[in-house]
């Protein structure tokens, strides 16, 4: 039997997009539910398989790991990205723990080619002006600090253990299957009524990457994992600073909205950066990899998938995450 691709956190965005793409390449993939998950986003998704496991269980994840032998594991499970997942305890054992216990039972096996966890660029925190890979990190949360954490994990056992670990520091990605709590599948859903959802302050800056290029991405660290310096980390991102004017403003001309926002309708949260955008270069130079999708098409691809999925999106929308309470 083919060694597999593990995808964890499969049944969350960019998980469930990993699923997908790798599955339509004809690899065996295995993507890893939580015991409590929901499965709109996994549901029906030719040639991949499904398990359920609590990465939080250090035997149960070690146990599954020796069995399988993954050939690839991409670690996408995490928790404390909303900002209603304040649970510290939790954001710790999830976000570092889990990935210890992987980490582990990779360094026994020894079967894995790649193991590429998805970091965040929110672990740069106040440092988030095109920053180098190599840039201090300044993180400013509880999540931001289990990543950095878990980066610095990484890179230990990829250096000193032979485990061939990467991570992928995540800007802004946006596209189908998107939590439909989050700015884009809000937006979206305002536009095909020719409204504008409540917005924050239009300099907000973000870095939106199509979750299509960011699954490239993830592949290319696969395909290249023989020639890549263990323990690198690359950002992913477009590499473009736009601003929320600028993104509503694509928006509204590219879905016909007349509507004037109402800047200021929401209150600014307290992550939000005015400049906050990546430097991919290296990911471009090392990977071969680049962000590949305007801003426009991504947004009207999205929108295609709305469109054609409506049942889908009501489930997705009484599954999204709740805000936090002000």
């Amino acid at each position: 039997m083919l060694m597999p691709i593990v995808i964890t956190g499969a049944s969350g965005f960019v998980g469930a997009n990993l699923l997908r793409h790798f599955a339509a390449t004809g690899a065996r993939v295995i993507g890893i539910e939580g015991p409590a998950g929901v499965d709109w986003r996994t549901r029906n998704v030719p040639g991949s398989e499904l398990v359920k496991l609590d990465l939080c269980n250090e035997a149960d994840v070690k146990a599954f790991i020796r069995e399988t032998r993954p050939v690839a594991l991409l670690n996408c499970a995490a928790y404390g990205a909303y900002s209603s997942q304040t649970e510290a305890n939790r954001i710790y054992r999830v976000n570092f723990d889990a990935v210890r216990y992987m980490l582990e039972a990779l360094r026994e096996t020894r079967s894995c080619r790649a193991f590429v966890q998805a970091g965040s660029s929110s672990e740069y925190g106040m440092n988030c002006a095109a920053p180098r890979e190599d840039a201090p990190t300044t993180p400013d949360s509880d999540y931001a600090v289990s990543k950095v954490a878990t980066t610095a994990l990484v890179q230990c056992y990829a250096t000193k253990y032979g485990v061939p670990g990467w991570v992928l520091r995540l800007y802004s990605v946006y596209g189908p299957f998107e939590d439909f709590s989050r700015l884009m599948p809000k937006l979206l859903l305002k536009a095909r009524d020719k409204e504008l959802p409540p917005l924050v302050n239009p300099k907000i800056s973000r870095d939106f990457v199509f979750v299509d290029d960011v699954s490239r991405a993830f592949a290319a660290v696969i395909e290249r994992a023989d020639r890549l310096r263990p323990g690198e980390i690359y950002n992913v991102g477009a590499g473009a600073r736009v601003t929320l004017e600028e993104l509503v403003a694509v928006g509204r001309a590219a879905f016909g909205i007349a509507k004037s926002p109402d800047w200021g309708s929401m209150p600014d949260r307290h992550w939000d950066h005015t400049d906050w955008y990546s430097d991919p270069r290296k990911a471009e130079v090392e990977l071969g990899w680049a962000a590949k999708t305007p801003l426009v098409d991504g947004l009207k691809a999205t929108m295609r998938w709305i469109e054609a999925n409506p049942e889908l999106v009501r489930e997705g929308q009484k599954s999204a995450i709740a805000p936090a309470k002000s």
